[in-house]
């Protein structure tokens, strides 16, 4: 798959993991369990694209600031994981309430940023592979005197 197709597919995916939890049932123990299942595969296919993504932008000869932003996003998606074990953890081993919401809000922050750092990179690798970059600068016409 190509760089750019799937840097906008880590950021639908990612949008979409967002609503899935914001508007997963929450009635049984089973849905519950179910959501978290999808939850957890969902985003390994982040964590995998994301990887995907910034070797492919690595190899490409595109500029070194989209490299940057595509390894931050890998970065992102890193941590992400993370946060979502110490938030599974927190809720196993019952470490509070306090502690859920901070590493939820954390949770959640984070996925926003991979949103961000997906978007950027994926419209900026889009714009250098269209060559837009490239284009001339339209000529500047002086200011009239006032």
């Amino acid at each position: 798959m190509e760089s750019w197709k799937s840097m906008y597919l880590i950021i639908w995916i990612s949008f979409l993991q967002i609503l899935l939890i914001l508007f997963a049932p929450t009635q049984t123990s089973l849905e519950q369990m179910a959501t978290i299942g999808i939850h957890v595969v969902i985003g390994l296919a982040v964590l995998g694209l994301a990887f995907s993504v910034y070797r492919g932008v690595r190899q490409s000869a595109c500029p070194d600031r989209i490299k940057r932003i595509t390894r931050t996003t890998r970065n992102l998606t890193v941590f992400q994981g993370v946060l979502g074990i110490a938030l599974a953890l927190g809720i196993v081993f019952s470490l509070g309430s306090l502690y859920a919401a901070i590493v939820g809000f954390l949770h959640v922050a984070n996925a926003l940023a991979i949103i961000t750092q997906a978007s950027s990179s994926a419209t900026a690798y889009d714009m250098w592979e269209e060559k837009e970059f490239q284009t001339p600068a339209p000529a500047q016409q002086p200011m009239p005197a006032l």
